[in-house]
Parts: C-alpha cells; structure tokens; sequence
C-alpha cells in the first residue's frame, strides 16, 4: 500500500459513523490478503498490543483522531 491509498483509506475512515461502516468500509479498500492480516492481528491480543505500541500505531490513531476533539 503506497501513501496516496493510505491517506484515502485514512480519510475514507474517518468519514465512517460507526464500527459496523469502518469495517464494511475496510472489507471494500482492502485486498483479501490485507482483510486476512488485519482480522488475525486483531483476534490475537498479544500481536495487536505489540503492534499499538510502534510509532507508525501512533502516527496512524494520530491521524484518525485529528480534528475530533476540536469538534467537541
């Protein structure tokens, strides 16, 4: 996945209104390998706390966050 779909999907994310539209959402911009990868990742709770914890985690809820706060 190069930055340009990155940032779409990004984008694409933080327009969803709920859990159900985010992954409906991802199973659409997401090829079947990437879909598989995430949804082992989130089942196993050891890999996903490992992987929350990079730097690029943080850049990413960075990123799904911005603005959020400043419309409460």
């Amino acid at each position: 996945m190069n930055n340009k779909n990155f940032d779409e999907i990004i984008s694409g994310l933080k327009a969803q209104k709920s859990k159900t539209e985010a992954e409906e959402f991802l199973k659409k911009n997401l090829d079947s390998s990437q879909t598989e990868k995430l949804q082992e990742m989130l089942k196993n709770r050891s890999a996903l706390e490992k992987l929350l914890s990079t730097p690029q985690a943080r850049e990413l809820m960075k990123k799904l966050t911005e603005g959020k706060n400043e419309q409460s």
